[in-house]
């Protein structure tokens, strides 16, 4: 698999993750369809379920209502929601809907944990050696696609079925949605059901085979009508878990008929499906789906009838319509009746195409498409009227028809087909080539060209080339192209035809690929040019360098790529352009080893004297050429004719152009090889195998006066779609033939039958006599078939030759040579005879050996300029030295070491040579200034001299050693290559740069401590930040348990003087013998009752708490708290127990009183005194001091945890030193890149500035269009050129340079974005300490009022219990004092409770919820019975009528009446106590005791103020309301804190979704990118002659260090 180039810098992040996901996903689909597929019925059951759960939603509760039949409609919904997961899950908690949701999305991330881990298994193997996890990754998607994906789904989203208007959810009534932890479930949901979406898109689209294969249900020629159902179930999805359907309910009928609709015709008119029988499953499974809809729209028209006939329609008539589709033959005779010549728009092309290339794959298995295929090829015949079409009987001859059936035997074992099977394929090929002609830009029209090609034609090259172009166009269907093409590169490499690369060529694309080469080429010498130039600065910019070099590597790169692709296309490379890349390759890559092979490709391409390049494909251009041409037919109607050549060609047979064209080839061959062209033609066409094509080789020819002649032939087959399937040819003599006589010998009768006309005059014999005697070549050559053997050898072997001819005789040794004339499966048919006279001086050399010769027969001529005569000398030389290679820069370098010649012998020079007579030899450089060109100047080299003389003298003395420091290095290479060194990668750049590429970096920790820097630096920020949202939730719900304490402790308080109340009261009524059947004595009990059950809730709620500690623990634990009990004899007995035994017997004994008779409620009775005692004094005692413990403890935890504050400085202190920890990390490995970017200036000046000429002058080369095509007939070698090197390094400046620049914007870019992503992250810090300040500043606030509030309902009933218990005993102890005594403080302490709860709850109104204090202001102020009636058992009338209303007019004046009540009474028992008989009570005296003053005092229990206003005012309004005040405080509240977690919850989802993206988006590119830097200045070497980098001695030991990583 290719994962992300190091040259793709170009993109942006996304377009890089985008084609590596690409490449990843097509490639595991790849191997995915090539395994096995499950069988047919398997797939129809998977319909079926998918069916069914489709018929889910149209029997939902929403719809019920329509179908009428309750029975069946009910049946039917049970049915069909087996196959799905949420009516699973109606009737359970929601805890366990979570659980179920959350297994659910841990299966699915499986799935994508073992896509990951066959993707990250990719990068390093392939991934068809994953064949485990392949093959469970194929069931995954299988299952997924077709049974999980609604049940899924739908689970996931129906986290979302809320209703809107209450904003609870439709199937737990209980829960509020998008609240709290709720809005996590919904985030995760919504996150898992798009990435659900997302990948079952992506297998719809792309998971199946686009070929034809019998039994793969999967075949299809593309994805995207099951990607309209696939959104079709999405909708349907959404529709009933999102909307409100019973609401909506005709919005979504339209809806999903819309899309059924649309799904209906899409399935019953596409041909996508290749697989007859599965594709008529589908399409019954869109009818009925259909027609359930329909019948949905039948029930809604009669929903206001009394008609019930819609669920019998639906089920008998799903049936009869399955049995319909089944049965109906899909014949679309439309489709086919449409011109093939003249389509109107490309959707009919497209139709047609598809129709016919899938009906086409049953041809041979189903009589009915066969006929009416057959019966398509007459309509077409009848239509078709163009010369070209394949109807037409010269179009379709025998032998073409015999070829493609011998073929497609060949291809499918040996399966027989028809000849109308044949027509119809060219007429279907036809189809597309015009299709594709008026719709050229059509990319599904061109992949499905390609397939049929690849399939029906076996032509992968043109399908190749198809799939190229359409690559081009920019298709939408990139995926499916890209599939397509690595299942054709595959089944190429597979195949065992070996014609499987031999194919048509689009002309077209060749000239278009060969273009952007040479354009290629011009700007990859642009951007070399740039970068010597950039190095050659005096103060070179190394990021500027960088910059420059990735570019240039980057356009190296694609030039590659380009070379490499055409020559897998197998095109036809110019020879001129073959030359421009050997010489780009050597002059500007100086990769010597991949220029000869070039070079090798061009000398096959390229012989001698014959101008390859002329060669063309098209003959009309055969007339401009001066190489002799010919063009042979391979069509069937015109098999084996001339249909072109040149003037030079029919020259050489001695015709004109007029007699040859049309004319069989065979006519200019002997007889011996004529009668069986033909046959070999056939041979090649079949197998493509022949010893002479693509090749040069020398045959015999004949001409038009019957004479043999031998000729060099290049021959090619070109299958052009333009000019139709021809043979080129392209010839040429050689002198040297003139002199050599050439006859051939019939094997059977050993005559001459046929001779060249050299015969003439060696031998005086002509074609005449030849064919009167019927001369046989024993007549000339004595004992020729006994000498056979040694004639057929490579040599020949001497003969005599003793002939006479009439009165001429021919006598002497002649050098025989012979060659078998045997074809394929033939025996011999003769032999070719070669008769050399051995006098001769030429001998017979191929052209190879007569390029050498010619080369050195060459003669130079050399000349100087005489300054004191004025006259220029000169002398011609044969010397060696100054042949040049024909790829070297024309204007390499203008310098020239004239030392290297060799000394020129006297005898070798002219007259000229010789002028003035002068003894001594002539100094040829007299006179001659060398220059140098630098930069646009020219320099002399002696003013280099002049100036530097000592640096030249440090040069010098360098130079001494330098052969001996070569030697060396030499020796050093040697040794480490023979100890498995890394000397070898200098072989050649080819091995250099693979070693670069496949090399670790040096610094490989720096950049591991980068990566995991950044990786550990995002783990700790995330669990910083999840550690912040569970410890701020954790401490605001330890202050919410704390609020609730201290009021459930208060609570516990007032049960208990409630129960006193109580039990006290049915004392009074007992007094006045009121009857236990009467209304009040049962409401009290009830009352009682309640309030016991109530206490002992409470007491085990607060008793199961757990974090308690210090002296709220000792009073939990320790027996310190005195109970006081009263035994049978009347005397008290004390026993200590823990606050929650007391209260346990507290329970105990009221239950006990519970059972007691109206007449038993005594107050002195041992039980009710225990309750009466223990509830006034120490166990009341015990448990105020618990109300101010568990306050306390609140306070505590409100006001002194800083939780908050800790975990910011935490994050703060973290992101501190994460900075300077990341940058240390960071500056390391850059300092890699910087590194290796440095060596760059360890090359001297001087070469670098030759480099940058050499690259300009190949460049100028280009530009003015020098090819020196005369130079390419006559050298085609590299010769190692360093002359102009040695100069330079005799006056180039070798000290390193030490100034440079490294401006790297990178680092800029880092350190801001880091910055950035910094703050962005230790932003949600702060703002989660500001949320959670805020709601724990509030929560602070409000401890003192709830804590009043909650004491005021105990402190208001104490007060009465403790008034009459001094009514009853003025003596008894409370809180172990005097009544009489705690009386006088109590109204007091009660105002004084009133006055700080008003003041706190006015001071905290901004603390407050609005719920709260619109309560609080509701009850406080005029109208409170509108809120009291809702709480208290009372109507709106009583509530408004009580004691004239005061309740109503506000709770603060109720509050006000109910102590002033109680003072008047306690004021009134003041004056009984002075004065009994002056004071008179406002009721009815009761004479319980013979004292008058005990008497009227025991009767203020009775008055209308004490028995009614009071006891009704306190547990009836005042109970109720600050029962329910405190309720809101605590919805208000736990409002609160719902607000800061769903705020929280949003803010840290939003922190995770930053924190993912600031990794996917910024780390791991930067880390990648920095990877991928550090390798590409790596590579950037490369650009380095490897003998320059030999001698530098740095970037030696740099490569030393690599090889010792990678070891």
């Amino acid at each position: 698999m290719q994962g992300i180039s190091i040259f793709d810098d170009d993109k942006s992040a996304i377009d890089k993750m985008q084609n590596s996901f690409k490449n990843l996903l097509f490639e595991i689909i790849y191997y995915l369809i090539s395994g096995e597929n499950f069988p047919l019925f398997l797939y129809i059951f998977f319909v079926l379920i998918e069916s069914f759960q489709v018929f889910y939603f149209a029997f939902s509760d929403e719809f019920l209502s329509l179908w009428k039949v309750k029975s069946w409609s009910e049946s039917f919904q049970q049915f069909f929601g087996y196959f799905m997961i949420s009516p699973y899950l109606k009737n359970v908690e929601f805890q366990s809907f979570i659980l179920v949701l959350y297994i659910v999305m841990g299966l699915f991330f499986i799935l994508i944990v073992l896509i990951i881990f066959i993707a990250i298994k990719a990068q390093t193997s392939s991934v068809g050696k994953l064949t485990g996890p392949l093959v469970v990754l194929k069931i995954f998607f299988e299952i997924l696609n077709y049974i999980f994906f609604m049940p899924v789904l739908h689970l996931f989203l129906t986290v979302f079925y809320c209703d809107s208007a209450t904003g609870y959810h439709n199937y737990y009534s209980d829960l509020q949605c998008y609240t709290g932890n709720y809005l996590l479930h919904a985030f995760l949901s919504a996150i898992a059901a798009l990435i659900l979406i997302c990948v079952s898109g992506l297998v719809t689209m792309t998971f199946y085979e686009s070929r034809f294969q019998p039994n793969n249900p999967l075949c299809k020629t593309s994805g995207r009508d099951d990607m309209k159902f696939l959104i079709f179930k999405i909708i349907l999805v959404l529709c009933f878990t999102l909307l409100n359907v019973s609401e909506l309910r005709i919005l979504v009928v339209i809806i999903i008929t819309l899309f059924a609709v649309i799904q209906f015709f899409s399935f019953n008119k596409s041909s996508v499906y290749l697989n007859y029988y599965y594709s008529k499953v589908l399409n019954s499974q869109h009818a009925i789906i259909m027609w359930t809809i329909c019948m949905i729209i039948f029930g809604i028209i009669v929903e206001d009838t009394y008609y019930e006939g819609a669920p019998y329609l639906w089920v008998f008539g799903s049936p009869l319509l399955l049995l319909i589709v089944m049965l109906r033959k899909e014949y679309r005779y439309d489709i086919m009746m449409i011109d093939s010549n003249k389509f109107d728009s490309l959707n009919q092309a497209i139709q047609q195409l598809q129709y016919l290339t899938k009906f086409l794959n049953y041809y041979h298995t189903d009589r009915n498409i066969a006929t009416l295929l057959d019966g398509f090829v007459e309509y077409h015949r009848t239509i078709c009227k163009r010369e070209d079409c394949p109807c037409q009987a010269k179009n379709m001859g025998n032998k073409k028809i015999a070829k493609f059936q011998k073929n497609f035997k060949l291809q499918n074992q040996d399966e027989e087909i028809k000849e109308q099977y044949v027509v119809l394929v060219y007429i279907l090929e036809r189809i597309f080539t015009l299709s594709l002609t008026r719709f050229p830009n059509c990319t599904e029209l061109r992949i499905a060209h390609s397939l049929f090609l690849m399939e029906k034609m076996q032509s992968n090259q043109q399908a190749l080339q198809e799939l190229v172009a359409a690559e081009q166009e920019k298709p939408y269907m990139d995926e499916l192209k890209k599939l397509i093409e690595e299942q054709m590169f595959e089944n190429s490499k597979s195949s065992k035809n070996p014609a499987a690369g031999i194919d048509a060529v689009n002309e077209l694309t060749t000239e278009n690929n060969l273009r952007e080469i040479r354009a290629q080429i011009e700007k990859s010498a642009s951007q070399h040019i740039e970068f010597w130039s950039q190095l050659s600065e005096d103060t070179p910019d190394l990021g500027k360098l960088y910059d420059v070099g990735t570019r240039m590597m980057f356009v190296d790169k694609m030039l590659e790529d380009s070379w490499k692709r055409i020559i897998k296309m197998n095109m036809d490379v110019p020879p001129n352009l073959m030359m421009i890349y050997s010489r780009y390759l050597v002059d500007i890559l100086y990769d010597k080893e991949s220029a000869e092979e070039v070079l090798e490709r061009l000398k096959n391409f390229y012989s001698v004297n014959m101008d390859r390049g002329k060669i063309t494909n098209n003959i009309n251009d055969f007339p401009n050429e001066s190489t002799a041409l010919i063009s042979i037919s391979a069509e069937d109607i015109t098999f084996g004719r001339i249909i072109g050549l040149n003037m030079s060609a029919s020259k050489m047979f001695g015709y004109s152009k007029s007699e040859l064209i049309n004319r069989k080839v065979n006519i200019l061959m002997p007889n011996v090889f004529a009668q069986s062209h033909d046959q070999f033609m056939e041979t090649y066409l079949q197998t493509y195998e022949s010893r002479i094509m693509n090749r040069e080789r020398m045959i015999i020819g004949k001409s038009k006066n019957g004479y043999i002649f031998p000729f060099f032939i290049y021959v090619r087959y070109v299958p052009s779609f333009i000019h139709g399937a021809q043979f080129f040819g392209a010839m040429r003599q050689e002198k040297v033939f003139k002199n050599v006589a050439f006859m051939i010998v019939n094997g059977q009768t050993q005559e001459i039958e046929n001779i060249s006309a050299t015969f003439i005059t060696m031998f005086h014999i002509d074609l005449n006599y030849i064919t009167k005697k019927k001369t046989k070549v024993s007549d000339l050559i004595p004992n020729f078939q006994e000498n056979i053997t040694e004639y057929l050898n490579k040599t020949g072997a001497e003969a005599e030759i003793n002939f006479k001819n009439r009165d001429q005789s021919v006598q002497g040794k002649f050098n025989i040579t012979a060659g078998e004339i045997m074809f394929r499966d033939s025996k011999l048919q003769g032999y070719i005879v070669k008769i050399e006279n051995n006098k001769q001086e030429k001998s017979f050399l191929n052209p190879n050996e007569q390029s050498q010769i010619k080369k050195q027969q060459q003669v130079k001529f050399y000349f100087q300029f005489d300054q004191t005569q004025h006259i220029f000398t000169g002398e011609y030389t044969q010397d060696q030295n100054f042949q040049m290679s024909a790829i070297s820069s024309v204007k390499q370098d203008e310098t020239f070491d004239y030392s290297q010649r060799e000394p020129v012998k006297e005898d070798e020079k002219t007259p000229t040579s010789n002028i003035g007579d002068k003894e001594e030899k002539l100094d040829l450089a007299l006179g001659i200034r060398t220059m140098k060109y630098i930069n646009g100047q020219l320099y002399d080299i002696e003013e280099f001299k002049n100036q530097d003389s000592d640096e030249d003298q440090e040069e010098n003395d360098s130079k001494k050693g330098g052969t001996t420091g070569m030697q060396q290095v030499q020796k050093e290479d040697e040794e480490e290559e023979a100890e498995g060194g890394h000397a070898n990668i200098y072989k050649s750049r080819r091995t250099f740069v693979q070693f670069l590429s496949e090399s670790r970096n040096v610094n490989q920790s720096s950049m591991i401590c980068f990566k995991w820097s950044a990786a550990v630096l995002i783990i700790c920020l995330g669990i910083l930040g999840l550690l912040d949202y569970v410890l701020t939730q954790q401490l605001f719900q330890d202050i919410q348990d704390g609020y609730i304490m201290m009021q459930d402790s208060n609570i516990r308080v007032a049960l208990g003087q409630r129960i006193q109340w109580q039990i006290m009261e049915l004392c009074r009524l007992n007094k006045i013998n009121v009857a236990g059947t009467d209304d009040k004595v049962k409401v009290q009990l009830a009352n009682m009752n309640t309030t016991i059950s109530d206490l002992k809730d409470i007491q085990s709620k607060i008793q199961s708490s757990t974090n308690v500690g210090g002296r709220q623990d000792e009073l939990m634990t320790t027996n310190s708290i005195k109970m006081v009990s009263r035994d049978d004899s009347g005397s008290d007995s004390n026993q200590l127990v823990d606050i929650n035994q007391g209260t346990s017997q507290i329970i105990s004994k009221a239950f006990e009183i519970m059972n007691y008779d109206i007449t038993e409620f005594d107050p002195e009775t041992d039980s009710i005194y225990f309750i009466r005692y223990n509830l006034l004094n120490d166990y009341y005692q015990a448990t105020l001091e618990s109300v101010d413990l568990y306050t306390n403890q609140l306070v505590n935890l409100a006001y002194d945890s800083n939780v908050l504050l800790i975990l910011l400085i935490v994050a703060c202190v973290f992101t501190v030193i994460s900075i300077p920890w990341i940058a240390c990390a960071f500056s390391l490995v850059s300092q890699n890149q910087e590194e290796v970017i440095k060596l760059f200036l360890e090359i001297p000046l001087a070469k670098v500035k030759q480099l940058f000429a050499k690259c300009e002058a190949f460049s100028n080369t280009l530009q003015i269009g020098e090819d020196e095509e005369a130079n390419q007939e006559n050298d085609l070698s590299f010769e190692e050129n360093d002359e102009g090197e040695g100069v330079v390094e005799e006056f180039g400046r070798r000290k390193k340079r030490k100034k440079y620049k490294y401006d790297s914007k990178d680092k800029r870019n880092f350190y801001i974005k880091f910055i950035i992503s910094i703050g962005l992250l230790i932003a949600y810090f702060i703002a989660h300490y500001l949320i959670g300040a805020n709601l724990q500043s509030s929560m602070q606030q409000l401890i003192q009022e709830m804590n009043a509030t909650s004491m005021a309902v105990p402190s208001i009933t104490f007060a009465n219990n403790v008034f009459r218990q001094m009514l009853w005993d003025a003596n008894f102890p409370v809180k172990n004092n005097v009544s009489k005594t705690l009386s006088a403080d109590f109204v007091k302490d009660l105002y004084n409770l009133n006055t700080n709860m008003q003041k706190d709850h006015s001071l905290n109104l901004g603390y407050h919820n609005a719920v709260y204090n619109d309560y609080f202001d509701t009850i406080m102020k005029a109208g409170a019975c509108n809120e009291v009636i809702k709480v208290a058992g009372v109507d709106l009338a009583t509530c408004q009528a009580f004691v004239k209303g005061i309740v109503d007019e506000s709770l603060a004046l109720a509050l006000s009446r109910h102590f002033e009540n109680l003072r008047y009474l306690l004021t009134v028992y003041d004056s009984l106590l002075n004065d009994s008989t002056a004071t008179a009570i406002a009721g009815t005296l009761y004479n319980f005791t013979t004292n008058s003053q005990q008497n009227k005092i025991l009767s203020l229990m009775y008055t209308d103020i004490a028995a009614v206003e009071i006891n009704q005012m306190q547990d009836i309004y005042i109970r109720s309301i600050f029962q329910q005040l405190l309720v809101t405080f605590n919805e208000s509240m736990q409002k609160d804190l719902e607000t800061n977690t769903t705020t929280t919850v949003t803010i840290f989802i939003v922190f995770l979704v930053v924190l993912i993206l600031v990794y996917l988006l910024f780390w791991w590119p930067i880390a990648n990118k920095i990877n991928n830097e550090i390798r590409r200045t790596t590579l950037l070497l490369s650009m380095i002659p490897i003998n320059l980098i030999q001698r530098i001695k740095t970037i030696r030991e740099y490569l030393n260090r690599i090889h010792k990583v990678d070891s």
